[in-house]
């Protein structure tokens, strides 16, 4: 089962945020100078699934623009894409792959063969297995879901870039690490690794995009 914990560290016992502070210094000093980063959970639905596939490889604001327009079009529910065509999704401004994949993600749904509830029962492994199995859903896909939808506290998107140049800065190092240095590097989190992502995410923001914290 996952660990169900709070990401504000605010709550009960502090939470995620505050277990993973009391393994690392550098993750507590963070918290201190820079704050909390700001709750980023999203249903477990099929919606965000579909954000996440429609927002794949696009700038945020391309990808609002074409689910406002399958918003406009009726074209946002399982039961609507599983039952339409590529060609008619293409005109929402999807790619025909895009579309392809929402409509294949959305009739797995349909059928039962994908239960999105029970992924919440499920070690985040399995979770993990069952999601990249999907035509159009990736690791970083898969572990962002099971970070913001099903607050999966130990996911870990180790191929996140924002996430390699937060952990540059968490500690002072001379390159961003690669993907498989990430992974070395926060061992000793687990099972606290997704809140570590929401942390190095928070630092990424704030150091390197220069917004801030109400902006992130």
């Amino acid at each position: 089962m996952h660990q169900k914990l709070f990401i504000d560290a605010g709550h009960g016992d502090g939470g995620a945020l505050q277990a993973l502070a009391r393994l690392d210094e550098d993750v507590a000093l963070a918290l201190k100078t820079y704050g909390s980063p700001p709750d980023r959970s999203l249903p477990a639905s099929f919606d965000t699934l579909a954000r996440a596939i429609v927002g794949q490889q696009v700038s945020r604001t391309a990808a609002s623009s074409i689910w406002n327009r399958m918003g406009a079009a009726s074209l946002t529910n399982e039961t609507a894409i599983a039952n339409s065509s590529a060609d008619v999704m293409m005109t929402a401004g999807l790619s025909r792959r895009k579309a392809e994949y929402l409509i294949g993600l959305a009739a797995e749904i349909t059928a039962g063969t994908l239960d999105l509830p029970a992924l919440a029962h499920l070690p985040g492994d399995e979770v993990q297995t069952r999601l990249t199995k999907i035509r159009g859903i990736g690791s970083w896909t898969a572990d962002n879901y099971r970070l913001f939808a099903l607050a999966d506290m130990d996911a870990w998107p180790i191929n996140d870039i924002a996430l390699q140049e937060g952990m540059k800065r968490l500690k002072s190092l001379e390159s961003r690490p690669t993907a498989s240095e990430l992974e070395v590097i926060a061992e000793h989190w687990r099972p606290y690794r997704g809140a570590g992502a929401l942390v190095l995410w928070h630092l990424y923001g704030i150091l390197v995009r220069k917004v801030t914290v109400a902006d992130i």
